[in-house]
C-alpha cells in the first residue's frame, strides 16, 4: 500500500479510538475528546481530498478512465462531512441532553463506521490501480497515450 493509504488508515483508527473513548466518558471529558476527533477529522477530509481525491482528478484529466464509485465517494463525502460538522457544532459548547446525544452519537458513530470500511474495501484498493497508471500516463506525452495504454495492457497491468 502507499504511504498515503497508510496514513489515511491510520487515521481511521486514531479517530475511532477517540470516538470509542467519548462513548465512555463524562460531559467535560467528552468536550475535549469531542474537538479532538472534530480536529482529526477534518484533518483527514483535507488529506483526501487534496492527496487522494486530487489523484483520481488528475488521472481524469489525462483521460484515465476513473471509476464510478470514486465520484460517488466523492459526492457522498460532502453530504457525510456536512452531517458530522453539524454534530461537532451541537455539541461543542455543552451536552445538555445525554440522550439525545447518545442518539446523535450512534448515529455518527455508524455513519462513520460504514463510510470508512467502505473506504478500505473499496476506494482504497481503487488508488493503488490508479497509481499504477498514472504513472504510465505521466510518464508519456499526450500523444503517446495510446501506446503506453497498449503496452500497458500487453503487460497485464503491469509497469
Amino acid at each position: 500500500m502507499s504511504e498515503l493509504i497508510n496514513q489515511l488508515l491510520d487515521e481511521h483508527k486514531k479517530l475511532f479510538a477517540l470516538l470509542d473513548k467519548i462513548r465512555n466518558i463524562s460531559d467535560d471529558a467528552a468536550k475535549k475528546e469531542l474537538f479532538n476527533s472534530k480536529m482529526l477529522f477534518l484533518s483527514h477530509l483535507d488529506k483526501e481530498d487534496k492527496m487522494l481525491y486530487k489523484k483520481f482528478d488528475e488521472a481524469a484529466s489525462l483521460g484515465i478512465n476513473v471509476p464510478s464509485n470514486v465520484v460517488q465517494f466523492k459526492e457522498e463525502m460532502k453530504s457525510i462531512s456536512t452531517e458530522v460538522i453539524d454534530f461537532f457544532d451541537k455539541y461543542k459548547d455543552s451536552i445538555q441532553d445525554k440522550i439525545q446525544f447518545g442518539r446523535d452519537f450512534g448515529r455518527i458513530y455508524s455513519l462513520l463506521k460504514i463510510r470508512m470500511n467502505k473506504e478500505e474495501m473499496q476506494l482504497y484498493p481503487e488508488e493503488k490501480k490508479n497509481k499504477t497508471v498514472t504513472l504510465v500516463f505521466s510518464s508519456k506525452s499526450p500523444l503517446n497515450n495510446a501506446q503506453a495504454l497498449l503496452e500497458y495492457i500487453q503487460k497485464g497491468g503491469q509497469t
